[in-house]
């Protein structure tokens, strides 16, 4: 997996992404070379801003697939499905192409070539997209990891990638003196450690992952190495989960490593950097939204009684408490639709603007909770050691846990405050548009 914006993004993904990306500007190119109103390619590219034109277009149908979770999704359910996304995100493209002609005709592709170019592109995306499915399921192009010894982060693992052959990762079985009582659906026992040359010759692993660092003894070491020399990786699980889910492995045999680590150190030029674009963002979306903030202010003085913005206790940064602000929803017209695209949170860009709050971080708790929490989960107060946020990548990432499953958010707060960065932020903030949109 290659990291983009401090997020992982599996090889063949991206590899998706590129060539698909050459397909569209090859499919656009050769709508230009057959349009009967272009008699030259060269002079269309040097006087006429042609690749300039096509890379908006590109640019677009890329963004749609990536909204209609074309990259997310790669495996369609069923053919039909995959031309229909693809009908749709090309309409769209059609549409914005409209738009763009408004702010200025010399950006925009030429009628005959959008006419010439779109349907060729739905036709060879539509065969890339099933070639690439096929390969996708050829095991013999895939990174192969064996275990030595097993936990339960390695079962997730194990589980995980077996149902997403696009990640281009196959786990071979695991080696352990102790094996599991009962078999590993998926992850045969492949033997004691002692046998490990034997099953490495046998099933050429390109990848050695240490599931149990207490069953590695220290005399290994050398034929680590050695092993890391010759090409095979070397690596512990939790860095394999960390790539693979985005989040880190929270258990309670990991605890002591997690409590003497530096790790939820966030780097203090980053964390000055956030304090500085955060509240220049939360200024813009002041700016530009005012006016829809008075119209919801008003909305909701004159719609029911009460205050029109609540303010209530959390703790920010260091555990220092602070007060966050929203506005009122109960009693109010339109609050379904309101709560659905976040807007009673808008008084939040105030936090931001006070220091208090950041455009990206863990949610903001109430004192008790995170109190109450603290008692059972230790390193819940981990997730402290950044500002909280407007969103964060927490947030984005709700839909893939139950919303009461507190560990799972705190795995995904304690990876966000050990990869604080801009580009993460910036992740952060393209997922919370794809959700507002979709």
């Amino acid at each position: 997996m290659i990291r983009i914006l401090s997020v992982a993004v599996p090889a063949r993904i991206l590899t998706l992404i590129l060539t698909e990306a050459a397909i569209l500007f090859g499919c656009y190119f050769f709508a230009v070379w057959i349009d009967p109103d272009i008699p030259e390619i060269a002079s269309f590219v040097q006087f006429d801003a042609g690749v300039q034109r096509i890379a908006i277009v590109v640019v677009t149908i890329l963004l749609g697939f990536y909204f209609r979770n074309l990259y997310s999704a790669v495996r369609m359910p069923d053919r039909l499905s995959l031309a229909q996304e693809l009908i749709t995100v090309l309409g769209a493209t059609l549409v914005v192409q409209g738009l763009v002609h408004y702010v200025s005709a010399d950006l925009t592709l030429p009628r005959k070539v959008m006419l010439y170019g779109s349907p060729l592109v739905l036709v060879t995306i539509f065969a890339w997209r099933l070639f690439f499915d096929a390969a996708s399921l050829d095991a013999r192009t895939a990174q192969r990891i064996l275990f030595l010894g097993m936990s339960p982060a390695a079962l997730e693992l194990t589980e995980y990638l077996r149902s997403r052959r696009e990640m281009g990762i196959q786990p071979v079985g695991y080696l352990s003196d102790r094996p599991q009582a009962a078999e590993v659906p998926g992850l045969p026992h492949l033997g004691g450690f002692a046998s490990l040359d034997d099953v490495f010759e046998r099933e050429q692993p390109s990848s050695i992952v240490i599931a149990q660092r207490e069953e590695v003894l220290p005399e290994w070491s050398e034929d680590f190495l050695e092993l890391e020399f010759g090409g095979v990786r070397i690596e512990e699980v939790t860095a394999l989960y960390e790539r693979t889910f985005g989040r880190v492995h929270v258990s309670a045999a990991a605890l002591p490593r997690f409590i003497f680590s530096e790790a939820f150190e966030p780097d203090p030029i980053t964390s000055r950097l956030q304090a500085i674009y955060s509240p220049v963002i939360a200024l813009l979306a002041l700016i530009l939204l005012s006016p829809l903030l008075v119209v919801l202010a008003l909305t909701i003085r004159f719609s029911s009684p009460g205050p029109v913005i609540l303010r209530d206790w959390r703790l920010g940064a260091d555990g220092v408490p602070f007060r966050l602000l929203r506005f009122r929803m109960r009693g109010v017209p339109g609050e379904v639709f309101i709560r659905r695209f976040g807007l009673d949170a808008l008084p939040q860009f105030w936090n931001v603007l006070r220091g208090s709050m950041s455009i990206v971080g863990p949610t903001p708790q109430k004192p008790e909770t995170v109190e109450e929490i603290s008692r059972t989960i230790p390193l819940y107060r981990q997730r402290h050691r950044v500002k909280p946020g407007l969103t964060g990548w927490e947030q984005v990432h709700r839909h893939l846990f139950e919303p009461q499953d507190v560990r799972a958010r705190l795995e995904y707060d304690l990876y966000y405050v050990k990869n604080l960065a801009p580009s993460l932020d910036s992740a952060v903030l393209m997922l919370a548009l794809k959700e507002k949109l979709l």
